[in-house]
């Protein structure tokens, strides 16, 4: 696809024509609380505990300490966030992200014993060959009594997440993880299977996004800068986990993104104490999309801005009628 810009024609290919792909798998599990819990960001406590938790689920050492399973160490895999030894690369892509995303969810207000919400986990690339280990650290977590003594919970179910909203059940109480029935999804499967308009999209933003801009964050969003932190986000993910580099314009669609207007309604800035702060709320962008709505798509199960592994910077897009 030629774009033709005010500076004459420019090769900007479009994403469905350029080899950049990366595999996923999305699970959702959901979880009943046991008793009353009046703080809504509880869940968001997890993160302390799932590295640990992911070690002894996967049988690691220390963090540089020994594993038998050498390079094939899937905490090694995991959270070493090794780069490229080609300068080129370093040039071109920002330092890998943890190969895994979380969507956590908020919690309803008390009273709320007995009700169930759905997190979300993301794995990318090499990390979907470690599936078990990550459900079987998840119930580490879940078990361990420096989240249960903030939130206690039962895991109900798994669920494997397809495209257009299927799902497969993987595991119940008392049952094995039928990894059989897990779906694989595909960047290029997102865009086949999704419809935005090509001109119009509007962003819900779920939990507190973070863009930062000369060290600081962003306190109110234009289509810019939240499309070159999705671009940056999304070609690192590929590259480094996906072994996938797109032909694209990465430079050209950065400028052109100046060119799509946006329009708040209701986005503020919210604090839910230490670093979980940023925008929440609606935005909707206008002008010519359609280069974007990989990044688009893809931020949907990535997230984007500071905390995007750990569940800040979700956002869900409006679909077409």
């Amino acid at each position: 696809m030629y774009v033709v810009s005010g500076r004459g024609v420019n090769l900007c290919p479009f994403f469905m024509e350029v080899a950049v792909d990366l595999n996923l798998v999305r699970l959702i599990f959901t979880l009943q609380l046991a008793d009353n819990v009046a703080d809504s960001y509880a869940l968001f406590g997890m993160r302390p505990h799932f590295e640990e938790s992911f070690r002894q689920a996967a049988g690691c050492g220390g963090e540089s300490g020994p594993c038998s399973r050498g390079d094939d160490c899937p905490c090694r895999q995991t959270f070493s966030q090794a780069l490229s030894a080609d300068p080129a690369a370093l040039k071109r892509f920002q330092k890998p992200s943890l190969p895994f995303v979380f969507q956590i969810p908020l919690l309803p207000p008390p009273p709320n014993q007995g009700r169930t919400v759905e997190l979300g986990l993301v794995l990318t690339g090499s990390a979907v060959n470690f599936v078990q280990e990550y459900v079987a650290a998840l119930e580490g977590v879940f078990r361990s009594p420096g989240l249960r003594r903030g939130v206690p919970l039962s895991l109900i179910k798994a669920e494997s997440a397809g495209y257009g909203g299927s799902r497969n059940l993987v595991m119940s109480p008392g049952q094995g993880l039928a990894t059989e029935l897990i779906m694989t999804l595909s960047l290029q499967g997102l865009r086949e299977s999704a419809l935005l308009p090509p001109d119009i999209v509007t962003v819900d933003i779920v939990t507190p996004m973070r863009i930062m801009a000369q060290g600081r964050p962003l306190r109110e969003l234009s289509f810019s800068p939240f499309i070159r932190a999705l671009l940056r986000r999304v070609s690192a993910m590929a590259y480094y986990y996906g072994g996938s580099e797109a032909g694209l314009d990465y430079k050209w669609l950065a400028e052109q993104s100046r060119l799509v207007k946006g329009a708040a309604a209701g986005l503020q800035w919210v604090e839910w104490g230490g670093k979980r702060s940023g925008l929440v709320g609606r935005v909707t962008f206008a002008g010519d999309l359609t280069e974007y709505h990989p990044f688009l798509l893809a931020g949907e199960y990535f997230n984007v801005g500071k905390g995007a592994t750990f569940g800040l910077g979700r956002y869900i897009l409006g679909r077409a009628a």
